[in-house]
């Protein structure tokens, strides 16, 4: 048992059940039936979230090396993630928001652990681990060595397939590399992962682009007997407000680049940011270090509330300086002398809400235009893929983007897949999904085993018992307190120490699972719960269950079901 809890005292035969003969036995039996936890059915790669918190939680519990337990909690995450460390550091983790801890204090920091581990598993340079020593005949292209493209070779390899990852930059990652500001997601972390990924075998060719440019995908599909197409979406989603041609005009994704690959550009004093996602946010807090800017303002057509970046890189800006314009669209821009940006708004106001969910905004035609002056502005509004080369899979696309099944595939005939933001995945964690999907389907189509199929039922608090948990504070990451951003690109966020890392996987409730407690044991008054060698649980022998489900009621975790 890692996770304290309360010892409440049960009334016998609580549910009326007590007073039944072994003849009158109820109808209802308890049994133990795993749940499927809320956090992983959220992730959109799957991790085996509560299995790697427990089996940490439970270390010194069951006399294991709180090492070699951190060690294998790292397995059980890149069973489904290669990149624990990147994730900990750029996913808006899902997971926590479904938590069912937070019916009871706050939810687990999940990704703060997380980023633990992948830092653990560089600091002792663990290996990523193969499924077999088998080399299989078949070879598989990757396009793209983005989140995506890294997911499904690292996949593929450990399944004994020869992959050769192409790729048009001259590093791998992908948008993790170019399109991240180095203070959220350092370089060295980023190369250490990826490292990681060409030992087991996979082959990297750089400066290589597939499309109008370069190497085509026709040739590809006749040298490979697979494809996966992960080439991300690196063209930017134009204003539309007569931008083309103006200097100091830029789009998000090339202003990232151009810094994340060294570049200093000279935006002057104010730069206006247009858009309200994390790439904005990215962008607001990049310019912000430059040495030239004094002042930079996020201009955004809705309000804070509906803006789709991360609350807390939104928090982030403001701590750091960031103004921000709300209700406000861009109508116009124009340059004046001196190399001087005159940027026309017009406020806005919210309509019904779209098919996604989020509220409309339409122009206040009763308000008058209002305007900004600048010495730079960024368009961050959103990317779209170059499809350019690509034609002949782009016969069905949707939303710009490409088309594929359930198992991440376009072309049943010629064996192309597709996943990540090519496809409209635009989380981190979606697009790893999607890589395992295709590597699944691959490996598949090729004689191996399908992908596993998860029906479990996802347990919330609602079926659970969360009277007996203690409430316990949650271990949170600290800002490294920064009194001036200026030229600061180092980290900005410290990671949780061992102890708090261990502390923070103690809280995990273990929904839908046995941790062990022995509540049932305890309470079954008729001697129908049996201990087992520790570590392998309990189970019923129902011989002289009478139905009165004190076992069930006083389960914390959800485990028992009644029948």
């Amino acid at each position: 048992m890692a996770v304290e809890i309360k010892k409440i005292k049960r009334p016998i035969g609580g549910r009326q059940f007590g007073s039944l003969t072994v003849a009158e036995q109820s109808s209802l039996r308890p049994s133990y039936v795993e749940k499927k936890p809320p956090c992983m059915d959220s992730c959109p790669n799957g991790e085996k979230i509560r299995e790697y918190l427990q089996y940490i939680a439970q270390s010194e519990a069951y006399g294991r090396d709180m090492d070699e337990s951190i060690k294998e909690g790292f397995y059980m995450l890149t069973d489904t993630n290669p990149l624990p460390a990147v994730t900990g550091r750029v996913c808006p983790h899902p997971c926590e928001t479904s938590c069912n801890r937070a019916a009871k204090d706050k939810a687990v920091a999940i990704n703060s652990v997380e980023m633990f581990i992948g830092d653990f598993g560089i600091e002792k340079n663990l290996p990523l681990r193969k499924l077999t020593g088998e080399k299989r005949k078949e070879r598989v292209a990757v396009i793209g060595s983005g989140p995506a493209g890294l997911s499904c070779a690292y996949q593929l390899a450990r399944r004994g397939y020869a992959v050769t990852v192409f790729e048009k930059f001259e590093k791998a990652g992908g948008m993790l590399r170019y399109g991240i500001p180095r203070f959220r997601l350092p370089g060295n972390v980023l190369d250490a992962e990826i490292n990681r990924i060409k030992d087991m075998g996979v082959e990297f060719k750089f400066n290589s682009p597939v499309g109008k440019d370069g190497l085509m995908l026709g040739g590809l599909k006749k040298e490979f007997d697979a494809v996966f197409v992960g080439i991300g979406a690196h063209n930017n989603v134009p204003l539309g407000i007569n931008e083309s041609g103006i200097s100091n005009v830029l789009s998000g994704i090339e202003f990232l680049r151009r810094v994340n690959s060294g570049e200093t550009p000279d935006l002057a004093s104010h730069v206006i940011i247009i858009g309200g996602g994390d790439s904005a946010m990215d962008c607001a807090r990049t310019a912000r270090r430059l040495p030239t800017t004094e002042k930079d303002t996020v201009a955004y057509r809705r309000g804070k509330g509906q803006m789709p970046a991360n609350p807390e890189e939104v928090s982030a800006a403001i701590e750091e300086g960031i103004n921000f314009e709300f209700m406000a669209a861009p109508v116009s821009v124009s340059e004046k002398e001196g190399g001087i940006l005159s940027v026309v708004f017009q406020r806005t106001k919210l309509g019904e809400k779209d098919a996604s969910g989020r509220a409309q905004f339409m122009i206040a035609e009763d308000e008058p235009p209002f305007t900004i002056g600048c010495t730079a502005l960024v368009a961050s509004l959103g990317q779209k893929p170059d499809l350019s080369g690509f034609e002949d899979i782009c016969k069905n696309l949707k939303k710009g983007c490409l088309n594929v099944n359930d198992k991440c595939l376009i072309s049943e005939e010629d064996n192309v897949f597709a996943g990540g933001d090519a496809v409209g995945f635009w989380l981190v964690t979606q697009a790893i999904g999607s890589g395992n999907t295709a590597a699944f389907s691959i490996h598949e189509k090729f004689g191996g085993e399908p992908a596993p199929m998860d029906n479990r039922q996802v347990i919330g608090y609602k079926d659970m018992h969360l009277e007996f948990y203690n409430e316990s504070e949650r271990q949170e990451r600290r800002n490294r307190g920064i009194t001036s951003v200026k030229g600061d690109f180092q980290p900005v966020v410290y990671g949780l120490s061992r102890d708090e890392a261990v502390l923070e996987a103690k809280r995990c409730m273990s929904c839908g699972l046995c941790y062990d407690c022995g509540n049932c044991y305890m309470y079954c008054s008729k001697g129908c719960v049996k201990m087992l060698e520790k570590g392998n649980h309990y189970e019923f022998h129902l011989e002289t269950c009478n139905g009165c489900m004190k076992c069930f009621e006083s389960c914390p975790c959800g485990y028992i079901s009644s029948s």
